[in-house]
C-alpha cells in the first residue's frame, strides 16, 4: 500500500483527529517529505485543511504542503513511516 491509502478523505477538526485514533501529518507536494505533527500546537477547533495554509516544509521551504489525517495500517496496526 502507498501512503495515500492511509490519508483520510474527510476534513476533521484537530480534536476529532485525536478522538478517532488518527494522527496529524504534513505532506510536502514539492519534495515528498512526510512528517507527523504535534497536534497540541494547534487549536482543537481548526480544520485540517486550514492548517495547510499556514505550514511550510522544513526541508525545502515550499508552501506547497498539505496537512492530512493519517490512519494506522489496518492489518499490522502500525503507523506509516515518516520520510524525508
Amino acid at each position: 500500500m502507498t501512503l495515500l491509502a492511509y490519508i483520510e478523505p474527510d476534513d476533521p477538526t484537530v480534536d476529532l483527529v485525536g478522538e478517532t485514533d488518527r494522527r496529524l501529518a504534513i505532506l510536502c507536494n514539492h519534495c515528498g517529505r512526510f512528517r507527523y505533527l504535534n497536534s497540541s500546537r494547534f487549536s482543537g477547533d481548526r480544520r485540517v485543511s486550514d492548517l495547510s495554509k499556514a505550514l511550510t516544509c522544513a526541508a525545502c521551504s515550499s508552501r506547497d504542503v498539505r496537512a492530512v489525517a493519517i490512519s494506522r495500517d489496518p492489518d499490522s496496526g502500525y503507523w506509516p513511516a515518516e520520510r524525508s
